[in-house]
């Protein structure tokens, strides 16, 4: 679950990390984020403050999504310009996010020693599945292009591996500030600090990812600080972390992912033309990597899981005749637990509700316990459906319907 920058400060600050998280207040209309200016102004006694557009993808500076002002009237045309707009950023699609959120933020890079120029680090904590381990990634390249840092020359990006048995150690720290640069004496010291401080709250929220980009040393007053942070949650672990549950952002979410979710359906949205219903994220994988073999992309992982019921059918079914990237489906049921026949009937009943015409190609393969039964099922309701034995056939099949459609 991706959480908003305001949501991941006000999650630091809850650790007691106050002093190193930039002063900001959320707006959703340009009359909020001039009110909201006026207390940044008076608290940070700072001359500019920063506009940050709230939605959930990275690069928003190169997309125009932040701006710096100088004035109360700038905070209002800027907010006026960036609020109720399509954000298109490197990570999103060519239409963009819309944009129902502002952050009205302290312009930490202000300073009166206009010679001393904050120092832009890359930090972020995440677990790396292969070793089974979190790790701390941190690099001096901070900033908007860490993306082509990490592309183009990874020799800058250093890495720290944590054996969850004993935790982060301070000489680990140590070996990081010394690779930033930091030095030593009092700034280490509040580095220290700070990266347990922040260790402490990704645990203790099971992230998935913390990310600070940029983290600021202030050369002129010695602060760490950290600008941009992003947060991923682990979604199976929000049974135990309700009050950040309820942070998630529906409207930042793709429509069919939300409606997929509510039904109990494991689905994640992807850039294909072939829908794909399985039951098992391992044969769901297989049936991925067969779809990819016959020159097809899948457009979605839809696992209906291994207890699934007609109801739950009917939804995963219905779910994918609304995608319209979809040019052929593929249904592909091991009967274990699931019988066939409730998977079958799940399927005509999402038809006949649907009072829609099928137009693109399915192809079902149903094997297990109560196959003949199922088959018969889907033949006597005359929908247009290849029924297929083996996953030879079926991908013979996809590959002919496939090379029809192009």
């Amino acid at each position: 679950m991706n959480l908003h920058e305001f949501q991941g400060r006000e999650i630091l600050k809850n650790f007691l990390i106050e002093k190193n998280i930039p002063d900001g207040i959320v707006a959703s209309t340009p009359e909020e984020a001039v009110k909201a200016a006026k207390i940044i102004f008076k608290r940070t006694k700072k001359k500019s403050l920063v506009i940050k557009a709230q939605i959930h993808a990275g690069g928003r500076g190169k997309g125009g999504g932040i701006k710096v002002a100088n004035s109360l009237d700038e905070v209002y045309n800027k907010s006026k310009n960036i609020l109720g707009k399509y954000l298109v950023t490197p990570q999103t699609s060519k239409k963009g996010k819309l944009v129902r959120k502002i952050l009205i933020s302290e312009d930490v890079y202000f300073n009166e020693n206009r010679f001393s120029k904050p120092k832009e680090f890359y930090f972020s904590i995440l677990f790396n599945r292969e070793i089974e381990k979190n790790v701390i990634l941190y690099s001096k390249e901070g900033g908007i292009d860490i993306e082509d840092v990490f592309d183009k020359c990874k020799s800058k990006i250093y890495k720290e591996t944590i054996d969850p048995f004993i935790g982060l150690q301070l000489f680990q720290i140590r070996k990081i500030g010394f690779f930033l640069g930091l030095g030593g004496g009092e700034v280490l010291k509040n580095f220290i600090h700070f990266v347990f401080s922040i260790y402490k709250v990704y645990l203790s929220i099971d992230a998935l990812l913390l990310e600070i980009n940029p983290l600021i040393y202030t050369t002129y007053d010695h602060k760490i600080i950290a600008v941009d942070i992003k947060i991923i949650l682990d979604d199976n672990a929000l049974f135990r972390q309700k009050q950040y549950a309820d942070m998630r952002d529906i409207e930042e979410e793709e429509p069919i992912e939300i409606e997929a979710m509510k039904a109990n359906l494991n689905f994640l949205k992807l850039d294909g033309n072939v829908g794909c219903m399985v039951n098992g994220a391992g044969l769901a994988m297989a049936t991925m990597d067969m779809i990819k073999s016959c020159g097809g992309n899948p457009s979605n992982f839809l696992d209906i899981g291994g207890s699934a019921d007609k109801e739950r059918v009917e939804e995963a079914f219905r779910i994918l005749l609304k995608d319209p990237s979809i040019k052929a489906m593929f249904i592909n049921i091991f009967g274990g637990i699931v019988r066939c026949d409730t998977v079958a009937e799940g399927i005509i009943n999402s038809y006949k509700k649907s009072n829609q015409k099928i137009k693109i190609p399915i192809i079902v393969r149903l094997q297990g316990t109560n196959e003949f039964i199922a088959k018969d099922k889907l033949e006597n309701s005359k929908l247009p459906i290849y029924s297929t034995h083996t996953l030879k056939e079926a991908s013979d099949k996809l590959k002919r319907l496939l090379l029809i459609k192009k």
